[in-house]
């Protein structure tokens, strides 16, 4: 289903998220959430990520950019040890190990994209 709004996309999120082992009550749920929400509003601010994902969802969260990495390279590393298969199909290459926080977010966001 095409994404044409917000509840549209918070929808299409969970379904992506959830095979990964990431669900609503982890705070790398809310957090990849809005990454991936900004990139959906934007898709060039993958070229800059520290300052147009990172920090913005930094400041929503009351955190430091550092830690909302953090919690995103964690949330891969779920992702890779609760479904390895499902990464691998997501990430369209083959992966040696787990992907990098930035990986994991054009992954997620492509996924995303193509509905």
């Amino acid at each position: 289903m095409p994404i044409t709004d917000s509840s549209t996309l918070s929808l299409r999120v969970a379904q992506t998220l959830r095979p990964l082992g990431i669900i609503r009550s982890m705070r790398s749920y809310s957090i990849l959430a809005d990454c991936l929400q900004l990139i959906w509003e934007q898709e060039d601010r993958l070229e800059a990520v520290q300052k147009e994902i990172y920090e913005p969802v930094a400041e929503k969260h009351c955190s430091d950019w550092t830690a909302i990495q953090s919690t995103i390279r964690r949330a891969a590393q779920t992702a890779w040890s609760t479904n390895p298969s499902r990464v691998q199909e997501l990430a369209g290459y083959p992966l040696d190990g787990c992907p990098s926080a930035v990986q994991f977010l054009e992954m997620l966001y492509n996924d995303l994209a193509r509905g």
